[in-house]
């Protein structure tokens, strides 16, 4: 801020804008974690009604589940999709909300190769995650009896 003084005797302060950033990533992900958070809360809070108060905790059976995902060797209704969409979508944002938040959090603590080997773990991790991911929503649930 710049002082400027005024004809009348007193100081008047003029507020300098701020220099146009670079790029917009910082920004794009300042506001990735503002929605992805509030989408969040809301999925995680209707998955946690769902199944703690609808279902309830001690009646929660892996048959049920079986039920909503579809099981292997039998087509897949719309029904199977919309809870696999449900819960890839719960999944994929928690995923990216928390490798967003981890990345803020490394570049404020940590510098040079200890900034790339944190991120560089993160990102082979989220990428097994992924794909083990992709698999169980391609493959469906499986009901193991014997």
């Amino acid at each position: 801020m710049a002082s400027i003084p005024a004809p009348t005797g007193r100081t008047v302060r003029q507020i300098k804008p701020l220099p146009k950033a670079r790029n917009n990533f910082e920004r794009i992900a300042w506001m990735f974690m503002r929605y992805s958070g509030l989408a969040l809360v809301f999925l995680s809070l209707s998955h946690f009604w769902m199944q703690h108060l609808i279902i309830g905790t001690h009646n929660i059976q892996v048959g049920d589940t079986v039920l909503r995902w579809g099981e292997t060797g039998k087509a897949v209704t719309f029904e199977n999709i919309i809870w696999r969409a449900y819960y890839a979508v719960m999944l994929g944002l928690a995923m990216l909300h928390g490798l967003n938040g981890l990345r803020q959090i490394t570049t404020d603590y940590f510098r040079g190769n200890v900034y790339k080997i944190i991120m560089g773990a993160a990102v082979v991790l989220i990428g097994l995650v992924s794909v083990g991911g992709f698999v169980a929503l391609a493959a469906g649930a499986t009901l193991v009896t014997k």
